[in-house]
């Protein structure tokens, strides 16, 4: 949060959010005498290529308002000591992710706002401006979901934030987009990681089912189980009955899993649904009425279930790992020379090769022993070892100069895809890999294996970063990613300990995953060694970097909802807070989640108690918990699932008030209690007696 009251020209009167790169403030602009909303992004925090698509996002979306009346308004941006700034129009209204707190939204409402929507995407996707040199042709958001949808007066949609997206040049395709939010991403997105305008068209097909079913198409427990269910293309949850067949025909084709039977343009979205307001036909969709929004039909026959993993880009197809072809092979060595060959040394023809032997039987055969050649001079044999010596010696510096060729070419062109914009990472790794078994002591390599290392570092810690916030990003796949690149960075540089404390992190929550997959597999042994491996490693990694706060992240997963334990998930969340870390929502709803189930539990505790006075003490704590739980529910309205939740705290909480208000009435006085005690102590005392 920020501290200053003062940036730039700019006076800082509220917070108002955070976004995908930077907080957004209220602030008084001094010179439009007037209020903006003011985005704030630390430079030095932020990686330097999401900053530009940050800057470039900026500009795109200044130029695009001008056309889009439903974007809103960019007036400047600049750069004040560490932040850059983003001035922008401040939008009176409220979220759709608001509104739809309240529950679905009747059909030709949901309707009408989705064509707003589709309005905004034919303009973005047609935009041709200029940025810096650069032509662009084609603006995709890359983020449409709710929190990024306002409603003004008469369901008027504006567009909050275009500062992560990605644009069609003429000489590149749309970049890589490592932002957006899972639920709203694309399987081939999730696959191959390129963003286009199929993205948002997706993301308008999500956010119109959320409307009209009032729930999301797609479920998970966590990141991971969600990721995997979009990637492998299972079914939407079925909608509800009442939605009529058009608009179900609508939304099914938008979630179809392959991009070919989903709608080509914003045009074409636009233009059903159009179509189903005004009662006419819908050209456009095809499929059954009931697929494949609504899980039936022939779904299963257009939809894939698994999905192969392909190399990386370039590996295997341009790329190589064998030394060329002039690296000699020692094998060689040793072989017959060539008819003919005359020594260095003596100027003499060598000695031919022996005879075979002669066949048994055969005059030659019976001749005797001792006209056999005797052993050969001394001197002779040393001549022929120098000459061996200086032969293998010659053929070892020819081998290292050919390796020299050939790890100086590779560097080179390591070197080169490192000052790319977004270096294919994956790549590199394979062919540092290859060719490090070529460079001894990295001889050859100069700085690109520093250089290297830090590419890794900086590219896993931008996916470590995605699993903080109230929103985490981060998937098994990342997870893996992540440690790959950390684990050649400390092979780079052994006593890289950072690193290495990052590596053992991320191998931690591949076993925390693991175990979930366990877990839901029925194989309980195996989650809970999965399970220990996890919190084991989140130590470890904590141990290893006093100053990292992510391994207590990791812990407070754990102990909120795989291993329950409240009293080390407060120790977890000091943890954090300790490091710097700023509790958010998610923070507070996995506390708010702990209070609940102690609650629970000493509620459960309580009714398995058969003594009066041991079930108010139980429910007395079982109280003091779950209003602890409903006050943290109450600072984190809307976030996941803390509604239900709630709900659920205060229909437990007051049943346990009712039944202690029973207990109050059933308490005998004063009297009673005494004599009671009296009668429990002589009875004590009567079987301590031996009997007769």
């Amino acid at each position: 949060m920020l501290t200053q009251q003062q940036v730039s020209r700019f006076e800082i009167r509220d917070f108002l959010g955070r976004g995908a790169m930077g907080d957004v403030y209220l602030a008084w602009d001094p010179e439009r005498q007037g209020e903006v909303a003011l985005k704030l992004v630390r430079t030095h925090k932020a990686d330097p290529d999401m900053l530009e698509a940050e800057k470039n996002g900026a500009a795109l979306q200044q130029q695009l308002a001008r056309v889009a009346p439903q974007v809103a308004a960019v007036y400047e941006q600049g750069q004040d000591g560490p932040f850059f700034w983003v001035a922008m129009e401040l939008v009176a209204g409220c979220d759709l992710s608001d509104v739809l707190d309240q529950g679905p939204l009747p059909e030709e409402r949901a309707v009408r706002i989705a064509l707003q929507l589709c309005t905004l995407l034919e303009t973005a996707h047609r935009f041709s401006a200029e940025v810096g040199d650069r032509r662009i042709l084609g603006i995709i958001h890359g983020d449409i979901k709710p929190e990024n949808i306002r409603l003004q007066a008469d369901d008027r949609v504006r567009i909050l934030d275009f500062g992560i997206a990605k644009h069609l040049s003429q000489t590149r395709k749309f970049t890589v987009n490592l932002f957006g939010s899972l639920p709203y991403t694309p399987p081939e997105r999730l696959e191959r990681g390129a963003v286009d305008s199929f993205s948002d068209l997706w993301a308008l097909g999500v956010v119109l089912y959320l409307m009209v079913a009032g729930e999301p198409p797609f479920a998970g427990r966590d990141p991971e189980e969600l990721e995997g269910r979009i990637r492998r293309g299972e079914p939407p949850r079925p909608l509800p009955p009442h939605i009529s067949p058009g608009l179900r025909r609508i939304i099914g084709r938008s979630l179809e899993f392959e991009p070919a039977r989903r709608y080509p343009t914003a045009t074409a979205f636009h233009a059903d649904l159009e179509a189903w307001l005004a009662g006419t036909p819908i050209s456009g969709a095809t499929g059954p009425d009931t697929a494949p929004a609504s899980g039936n039909g022939d779904l299963s026959a257009t939809r894939r279930t698994a999905r192969s993993e392909p190399l990386p880009p370039g590996i295997g197809a341009t790329r190589r790992s064998d030394p060329p072809e002039n690296v000699l092979d020692f094998r060689a060595l040793g072989a017959t020379r060539r008819t003919g060959e005359v020594d260095e040394e003596t100027g003499e023809a060598p000695a031919a090769a022996p005879p075979p032997p002669p066949p048994p039987g055969s005059p030659a055969a019976a001749a005797p022993l001792r006209e056999e050649a005797g052993p050969a001079p001394a001197g002779l044999l040393r001549r022929s070892w120098r000459r061996r010596a200086a032969v293998l010696l010659a053929l070892l510096l020819a081998g290292l100069g050919g390796c020299q060729v050939y790890v100086r070419s590779e560097a080179r062109e390591m070197r080169r895809v490192l000052v790319e914009p977004k270096p294919d990472l994956d790549a590199l790794l394979e062919q540092y890999r290859g060719v490090k078994r070529w460079a001894p002591f990295g001889i050859g390599l100069g700085n690109v294996p520093e250089e290297l290392r830090q590419a890794f570092v900086r590219q896993a810690d931008e996916i470590l970063l995605s699993y903080q916030g109230d929103n985490p990003r981060t998937t098994e796949k990342g997870w893996e990613r992540a440690r790959d690149y950390l684990r050649a960075a400390v092979d780079i540089q052994f006593t890289d300990r950072k690193s290495r404390a990052r590596m053992i992190y991320a191998q931690a929550h591949l076993d925390r995953i693991a175990a979930q997959t366990s877990r839901a597999a029925g194989n309980e042994p195996e989650a809970r060694a999965r399970t220990d491996a996890a919190i084991s490693g989140f130590r470890d990694a904590a141990r290893r970097d006093a100053e990292f706060a992510d391994p207590y992240l990791g812990l407070a997963r754990i102990h909120a909802y795989d291993r329950f334990d409240l009293d080390e998930l407060q120790k977890a969340l000091g943890e954090l807070g300790k490091r710097g870390y700023r509790l958010g929502r998610r923070e507070k709803a996995m506390l708010a989640d702990g209070f609940r189930m102690r609650g629970i539990e000493l509620h459960e505790q309580a009714l398995r108690a058969s003594r009066r006075d041991d079930q108010i003490t139980w429910l007395d704590r079982a109280a003091r918990h779950l209003r602890q739980a409903i006050d943290l529910y109450a600072e984190i309205p809307g976030y996941a699932d803390v509604r239900k939740n709630r709900a659920e705290s205060e229909r437990r909480l007051a049943s346990i008030e009712a039944r202690l208000a029973t207990l109050s009435q059933d308490q005998p006085g004063m009297l009673g209690r005494i004599l009671g005690e009296i009668g429990r102590a002589i009875g004590e005392e009567i079987e301590k007696k031996p009997q007769p």
